[in-house]
């Protein structure tokens, strides 16, 4: 079977969306894409389906337009009806293989991977586009997590998934840009850093500039 990571590239700031009760997803999208984003996740727990469904369809228009690739995390009913390029799953989430079949060989399919069981699991599928390494420490979106991957265990995940981009999420903030030269990552996946308490997305440009300074790498 052909590694389909090796049929996509992807720009190397990954930004998501959240259940922010002042601003809908769409709207979240719409400010990423004018802030420079080029590679967004939409992810929700508590949006009702339906309200979600019509966020993204408003989404994907900004998406398309700007050429921005667009997926929605977890959903994959909604993935199915909603015009975006792909799902991200999750561990308890519905399977890669299902996903696939579902959404076809040209959508994008991303794997959440915490530690190398779940590695090993993604590389014997071979049907991820690219994975969603974590936590590497606390989140501001997930305050229940307890447990951190440590550098050994980012070097030999990411070494063993090889080719396929794996973008490190947790915790992440502006001082941790140069993780991807450090880690041979594929990106950085950022979420409550983008903001500030006043501005959403305001971050968005600082991240892409500091990554393009570390990694010479043009986001």
């Amino acid at each position: 079977m052909e590694d389909v990571s090796e049929m996509k590239a992807f720009p190397p700031l990954l930004c998501l969306t959240n259940d922010n009760p002042k601003i809908t997803h769409d709207e979240q999208v719409r400010i990423l894409i004018d802030e420079g984003a080029k590679f967004i996740q939409i992810r929700s727990k508590e949006t009702p389906a339906y309200d979600l469904l019509e966020q993204v369809n408003i989404a994907s228009s900004y998406a398309f337009e700007n050429e921005v690739i667009l997926i929605i995390n977890d959903h994959l009913e909604l993935a199915s009806r909603g015009k975006v390029s792909g799902v991200h799953l999750g561990e308890e989430d519905h399977s890669v293989s299902r996903a696939r079949s579902v959404l076809g060989e040209q959508a994008i399919i991303g794997s959440t991977v915490h530690n190398f069981d779940d590695a090993k699991t993604v590389k014997k599928l071979g049907l991820s586009n690219y994975v969603g390494l974590g936590p590497y420490s606390r989140s501001k979106t997930k305050l229940d997590l307890n447990s951190f991957l440590n550098p050994e265990e980012i070097t030999e995940i990411v070494s063993f998934l090889y080719p396929t981009p794996v973008f490190l999420i947790g915790g992440i903030d502006l001082d941790k840009c140069g993780l991807i030269s450090e880690f041979n990552l594929a990106g950085l996946a950022v979420c409550s850093s983008l903001s500030s308490a006043e501005h959403y997305g305001i971050h968005v440009k600082k991240f892409i500039n500091k990554i393009s300074e570390v990694t010479c790498v043009s986001v």
